[in-house]
């Protein structure tokens, strides 16, 4: 079971106090999906990873605390539109702005991440397309971080796992299996190298569903020399 707390703040962009129920911190049991997801209980604390003002809609992990310039990005046309965007389920849209702000900021891999996780909302809610959306997003958020030299992970080639799932659930089948087939032929770590292969399988099998790392794991095979 997971306990509840409530946390109090003041919002670092318009001054109101907000109040808000939480889940205390969870961890995870079982393997992850190929996309990072974790397993449940954490799995299902994700309304509470980001937070909206309700008054002034700033959207922020902890809205008590604002970057630079995050005030300004509220205010922006797109900003006010994604944050009661009808297409998207609300927590999605809360993602969403927290990843327009990360974007404007220039921290496109924190911004990537947060369209990713908009994307697991929509997966929640059987929101297909929008979550197809927030793919794309995450995924051309994630390459535009390359060319700034910004990672989502230190482990070579974690953050091209990251992609080619990204890619495939999107239905961008060709575009993953030209990022499978460049990773191994740099002959990554087997961890890399088994979500790789099944990534291969999946796309083959145009298959756009979640699967998890143990998955990959059981389908283990050596690198070719």
């Amino acid at each position: 079971m997971i306990h509840l707390r409530h946390l109090n703040t003041t919002c670092a962009v318009c001054g109101e106090a907000c109040r808000f129920t939480i889940p205390e911190a969870a961890g995870s049991v079982g393997s992850r999906d190929l996309d990072t997801r974790p397993a449940e209980p954490l799995r299902s604390t994700i309304y509470a990873w980001v937070k909206r003002c309700p008054s002034c809609g700033y959207c922020a992990p902890d809205p008590g605390k604002a970057p630079e310039g995050a005030a300004d990005v509220v205010k922006l046309p797109r900003y006010r539109w994604q944050l009661d965007a009808r297409k998207f389920p609300g927590i999605a849209n809360t993602f969403l702005c927290w990843s327009i702000i990360q974007e404007d900021l220039g921290l496109l891999a924190q911004a990537a991440w947060a369209s990713l996780h908009a994307a697991w909302v929509c997966d929640d809610e059987g929101a297909d397309v929008p979550a197809r959306i927030c793919r794309k997003r995450a995924a051309d958020l994630l390459r535009r971080g390359w060319e700034k030299g910004e990672r989502l992970a230190v482990l070579e080639g974690a953050d091209e796992a990251v992609l080619a799932d990204l890619l495939r659930r999107a239905g961008r089948f060709r575009e993953a299996r030209a990022v499978v087939a460049e990773t191994l032929e740099k002959r990554p770590q087997p961890v890399i190298a088994d979500i790789m292969r099944l990534q291969a399988r999946l796309i083959a099998a145009s298959d756009r569903g979640a699967h998890t790392v143990a998955e990959a794991r059981r389908f283990r095979q050596p690198v070719p020399l």
